[in-house]
């Protein structure tokens, strides 16, 4: 089989240059008829000489092999010519200049040496001519492939959707590509728009550039646009929000492009163009992160993840996969989701040497022999219970699990050596009013307190909540449009710091590479967003009204819970590092041995359930930790009646 294609391609390969071969022919038998024709002053001084036929052989000879030998150079004969763009069109317009440069002071000698004082400028003038001869041949039957498929796809006849792309960027001129190579799937491109006042007027690839996203409606209107593409990578979420409400006021329909970034080979598809989705709608721009220095700290080397099978841990374990460790150590609590993430590596990297642990952070005998077994060199720890208004109702697992689990790895972090240790912590880590966010600011003090005085490297990454994690309030507001509604908003003032998942995990890495021990990363969320506006964009997005078809309601603050997260204390204050969306809290000073007493009396309370204790304690260890405990010691099924649904947790941190 193998053979078979190779002489397959060996033919064609062989086929496209004796085609070059005969163009090239033709192409001087015409030039040397037009020298005729004009009467050129070397042409008739070679049919002075005594062998014109032989004379004029050698130098059809020179001209062809300089020609074809350049091109050969160039590997024209290899090019796909019916995907021809402007890579080929320069492809052959360099290998014809270069040959007529070549050719003119070579001819230019062996025409003297048969006919003395043939003129350069007669040899210039043929070869110029033969050049564009050249240009017209090899070009006419190369491009006419492309042109003969164009034709084709135009003959297909489908219902055709007027579309107006938003970005006459590289994006936008990609999508006007894509959608030229499939008219089979019913986009008739009309224009552009583009806020660049600059580009207003001119026209790209025959498309003009309409006007700004000003002048969005009346283009809609006046120009009867069916679909707008919004093709504006790392477009902020206030301008592709305010361009949806634009369509939705005429009617008209909208899809987006994913930012360039993620689309590896710097084009894009059809396939890649979709419905704009909450996550297109986030306050700031995609953040960028150095791969390189991402690659070195994780290539090849052995790496844990604790929480593994959680929506952060699971996209750290995608993520760290692609950077070649020498080994991923998969632990988490959950067979279930741990049997996910396992499957979905596989499938991805089979050859990934991964490692599947099954195990709760809190058996600190397992977390010490497993780390001593695998002997990882970074751990990334993201297990930890989120539910705030859960962690209200069990302040002891919030104990157990959060603090002394963390202590746990921790304790044998340091033990057995572990280079790198990187916590995921939290916004409501700050000035906290839950027992939640209380716990994540224990562990940041314990990883504060150990930063100095061993050789692993301790440091944390504090930011807010994840969009579309499990638990958080994204698919929760989903399952409540897909019922009909009510969707249930606990204040029409409480906000919250947003993130996608890929994008935390990212500048987590990115965090995890910068650290140099006891650092606390504060990640730059953008702009709070209202929790009251992300559930009118989904439900707009879904298609429907706001009160006419899904009502809102509104529940009051649950147990915990903050209108407003911050990211710093008043304390702490901030400075930059050498990347623009990551900073650096200012370092409290800890007294390790006093932390550690203290976190000892937590785990005598939280073992004999002395909730109120429990509470007393933390706010000795966080003397910012104000309680906002209001219905914490009812039942559940009583906070869910007040609440007229099932708990939302708008604080779900990952």
């Amino acid at each position: 089989m193998l053979k078979l294609r190779a002489r397959k391609l060996r033919a064609r390969l062989i086929s496209s240059v004796l085609i070059d071969f005969m163009l090239i022919s033709i192409a001087f038998l015409l030039t040397l008829y037009t020298g005729k024709l004009l009467s050129l002053d070397f042409i008739q001084k070679l049919k002075m000489q005594g062998d014109f036929s032989g004379n004029l052989f050698a130098i059809i000879v020179t001209v062809i092999v300089i020609r074809m030998a350049i091109s050969l150079v160039f590997q024209c004969h290899k090019q796909i010519w019916r995907f021809a763009s402007v890579y080929e069109f320069t492809l052959l317009t360099a290998t014809i200049g270069l040959s007529t440069v070549l050719l003119i002071p070579i001819l230019f000698m062996v025409i003297n040496n048969i006919a003395e004082g043939s003129p350069l400028g007669d040899i210039t003038a043929l070869l110029l001519v033969d050049g564009f001869y050249n240009f017209i041949l090899i070009g006419g039957v190369k491009f006419s492939l492309r042109l003969s498929e164009e034709w084709q796809r135009r003959q297909v006849v489908v219902p055709r959707k007027r579309i107006l792309i938003i970005g006459a960027g590289e994006v936008g001129v990609s999508v006007l590509r894509s959608i030229r190579r499939n008219p089979d799937k019913g986009y008739f491109p009309i224009g552009f728009i583009d806020d660049n006042q600059e580009k207003v007027g001119k026209r790209i690839h025959g498309l003009d550039i309409l006007g700004t996203t000003r002048d969005l409606t009346y283009i809609v209107r006046r120009r009867q646009i069916d679909t707008v593409v919004i093709a504006m990578p790392n477009a902020a979420g206030t301008k592709v929000r305010e361009i949806i409400r634009l369509c939705e006021q005429k009617g008209c329909a909208f899809k987006i492009v994913p930012s360039i970034d993620a689309i590896l080979s710097g084009d894009v598809s059809i396939s890649q163009i979709r419905s704009v989705q909450v996550e297109d709608l986030l306050n700031r721009q995609t953040a960028q992160i150095d791969l390189a220095e991402v690659s070195k700290s994780l290539s090849g080397k052995r790496v844990m993840v604790t929480g593994a099978g959680g929506s952060i841990g699971s996209e750290l374990c995608r993520q760290i996969a692609q950077f070649n460790p020498e080994q991923l150590i998969l632990y988490a609590r959950g067979e279930n989701s741990l049997y996910h993430i396992e499957h979905e590596l596989a499938e991805l990297l089979p050859t990934l040497n991964r490692v599947i642990i099954i195990g709760d952070i809190r058996d600190r005998l397992k977390v010490f022999r497993i780390i001593d077994r695998y002997q990882p060199q970074i751990i990334f720890h993201a297990a930890a219970h989120k539910h705030v208004t859960f962690m209200e109702l069990n302040p002891d697992e919030a104990v157990k699990n959060n603090i002394l689990g963390t202590k746990n790895l921790v304790d044998a972090a340091v033990h057995h050596r572990v280079e790198s240790f990187i916590l995921v912590s939290s916004d409501k880590a700050v000035n906290p009013s839950s027992v939640m966010g209380a716990s994540k600011r224990v562990t940041e003090k314990l990883i504060e307190s150990k930063a100095y005085h061993n050789s692993t490297k301790f440091g944390a990454v504090r930011f807010g909540n994840v969009i579309d994690s499990r638990g958080s309030v994204l698919p929760k507001f989903k399952r409540q449009i897909e019922k009909g509604g009510p969707v249930t908003v606990t204040h029409r003032d409480v906000t919250r710091y947003f993130m996608t998942i890929p994008e935390s995990v990212q500048l987590l890495l990115q965090a995890g590479a910068m650290g140099n021990g006891g650092e606390i990363f504060i990640l730059d969320m953008g702009e709070p967003i209202k929790i009251l506006d992300l559930a009118h964009d989904l439900i707009r997005l879904s298609g429907l009204e706001v009160n006419r078809d899904i009502p809102i309601e509104f529940t009051g603050l649950e147990p915990g819970e903050k209108l407003y997260e911050e990211l710093l204390t008043a304390e702490e204050g901030v400075r930059a590092t050498k990347h623009q969306r990551i900073f650096v809290a200012h370092l409290e000073a800890i007294e390790e041995k006093r932390l550690l007493d203290q976190i000892q009396k937590l785990d005598e309370l939280a073992n004999h359930l002395k909730t109120d204790e429990i509470i007393n304690e933390l706010q000795k260890i966080v003397p910012t930790y104000v309680p906002n405990r209001s219905f914490a010691n009812e039942p559940l099924s009583t906070i869910s009646r007040k609440t007229k649904a099932d708990v939302i947790d708008l604080s779900a941190v990952r």
